[in-house]
């Protein structure tokens, strides 16, 4: 049986990414109580303005905004958890385009910035010809 898929479903509109909900105060207290104003990452005593609410499976990677999966971290630990995990998130929405066949070439497009087929003229560039 053979199955065709429209142009319509193929769409990389969303990577699993969880709309982020609103932390009230009480969420806000009751993760630091269950914390005991420890960082999650490093373990080292939090202080006030040293630490922001972090997701520990990351929004875009697909975790739930629920309060257990957010913990304390201490602003050091929180960068480096972030930085990861934005590559962790970029190299999974390339992984998903390049299996849809949506990547992009390596290949400079031919009027791009880097293209073998450009040369100057008269201070303006130009495309060069096939037979150049």
């Amino acid at each position: 049986m053979e199955r065709t898929v429209s142009q319509e479903m193929i769409t990389i509109e969303d990577m699993g990414t969880t709309k982020r909900g609103n932390l009230s105060q009480r969420r806000k207290l009751a993760i630091w109580e269950r914390e005991h104003g420890r960082c999650m990452e490093c373990g080292m005593k939090l202080m006030t303005g040293g630490f922001i609410y972090e997701h520990v499976r990351a929004l875009e990677l697909g975790g739930t905004d629920t309060d257990d999966n957010i913990r304390l971290t201490c602003k050091p630990c929180a960068t480096t958890k972030t930085k990861i995990d934005h590559q962790t998130a970029g190299k999974a929405k390339r992984s998903k385009a390049k299996h849809l066949g949506l990547a992009s070439s390596k290949t400079p497009l031919p009027a791009g910035k880097n293209s073998k087929w450009k040369k100057k003229l008269n201070g303006q560039v130009v495309l060069r010809e096939s037979g150049e």
